[in-house]
């Protein structure tokens, strides 16, 4: 079902939990501690299933996964046309306008080569006033599960490089918007936005 993404989270921080290494379940527990809005990305919504939003862009990892996320209560959202809708009505979808930069149309997202790239988009369309990136490490192999079976795609080395000069381009967007971005993975390679704890900003939503 095509969507557009309404001002749900509007002032709030979101927390977005990628699949990179150091992504672990302490982190999850932590972000859900807090009660802060959360979006997980691919398979990391086996770490959080209470999730708000589970966002996977890739069709083939619907293919695989949509049975094990059915049940669960939080919005399903993709910008694959592909994915497998006929097997998961309620997956939402968003359009594709390009890969890089920022498309404020809330039924449309860059790519960004990756799922990370488009729900910080979803994020901060949906009115988030700081976003938290969590296994964003966008280095080394791998996730923290391991590699995806087959017939998915597994990130490398590789694509990293590519996929920080395409963040680079999202950066200068929101640089002009009142939106905060914290990277909030230990050792990320992603060092366009201030790194800091996950205690930290933690602590900053929890003062506000």
């Amino acid at each position: 079902m095509k969507w557009s993404v309404p001002r749900m989270w509007e002032g709030k921080t979101v927390a977005i939990l990628a699949s990179g290494p150091s992504m672990s379940k302490d982190t999850a527990e932590k972000v859900r501690a807090a009660g802060v809005p959360t979006i997980t990305i691919n398979t990391t919504f086996r770490l959080a299933p209470w999730a708000d939003m589970f966002y996977a862009a890739d069709a083939r990892w619907w293919d695989v996964y949509w049975k094990a996320v059915s049940p669960l209560p939080g919005l399903k959202v993709t910008c694959e046309s592909d994915a497998p809708f006929h097997l998961l009505p309620e997956l939402l979808l968003l359009g594709n306008s390009g890969r890089t930069g920022f498309d404020p149309n809330p039924a449309f997202v860059r790519t960004g080569g990756n799922s990370g790239y488009q729900a910080i988009h979803v994020a901060v369309q949906a009115g988030a006033r700081r976003v938290l990136l969590c296994g964003f490490d966008l280095r080394g192999e791998g996730h923290w599960h391991g590699i995806h079976p087959d017939p998915l795609r597994n990130a490398g080395e590789g694509l990293f490089p590519r996929w920080i000069e395409w963040y680079e381009t999202l950066f200068k967007d929101l640089s002009s918007m009142d939106v905060e971005v914290l990277n909030c993975t230990p050792n990320s390679a992603l060092q366009l936005w201030p790194c800091v704890s996950l205690d930290e900003a933690l602590l900053l939503v929890a003062s506000a």
